[in-house]
């Protein structure tokens, strides 16, 4: 009797994306994620192109996972403690599915208009919280930049094993970190 797996795109992908945490984003091969599946690799071309393919869902699946997380993080909360919730989930995204992230910072480099939509709704949260500041659109898009950057820069460094020692607590360096760039916001008059 026959056990034959049934394949779709996004069954290939949570193999992929289950890989890349287990074995870094930079092992995974279709040869992998068909051996994962316990299917033979011409089976994967049925519903993907290529590894490009491949690897262009790997980000956008990641992108979807981290708006979801911000988003529920920020839902009934505003201003600074959307901000705050949106933080520590982002943190908590990149430390549970590390690979993944790495999948994220390369963004850039996808012309998909999946992920970069993906990529914008993650953006939009944060435009949509900073609303009630009544920032500029300029003023907006620094504020975001500069919050973007100071969390991925601890996320960075706290992953490539920068706060090693033990003389002050990581998760309260971070909550002060986060504390101390949005007490740099005001609410501006209209």
């Amino acid at each position: 009797m026959s056990t034959k797996r049934r394949l779709d795109t996004q069954t290939i992908l949570n193999a992929a994306a289950e890989l890349a945490e287990e074995k870094g984003l930079e092992s995974v091969s279709l040869l992998q994620v068909a051996n994962r599946l316990g299917v033979k690799s011409p089976s994967l071309y049925n519903h993907l192109s290529g590894f490009q393919e491949l690897s262009t869902g790997l980000a956008k699946l990641a992108l979807t996972k981290l708006d979801s997380a911000i988003r529920n993080a920020a839902v009934g909360r505003s201003k600074d403690d959307a901000l705050t919730a949106i933080a520590f989930a982002y943190r908590k995204f990149a430390k549970e599915n590390p690979e993944l992230y790495k999948a994220i910072l390369r963004f850039p480099d996808y012309r998909d208009s999946g992920v970069q939509e993906a990529g914008h709704a993650v953006v939009r949260i944060l435009y949509q919280v900073m609303e009630p500041y009544h920032y500029s659109k300029e003023n907006a898009i620094h504020f975001i930049r500069g919050f973007r950057s100071a969390l991925h820069g601890f996320i960075s460094l706290e992953e490539a094993g920068f706060f090693q020692d033990t003389e002050a607590d990581v998760d309260k360096s971070y909550e002060q970190l986060v504390t101390r760039f949005l007490s740099t916001l005001t609410i501006r008059e209209e």
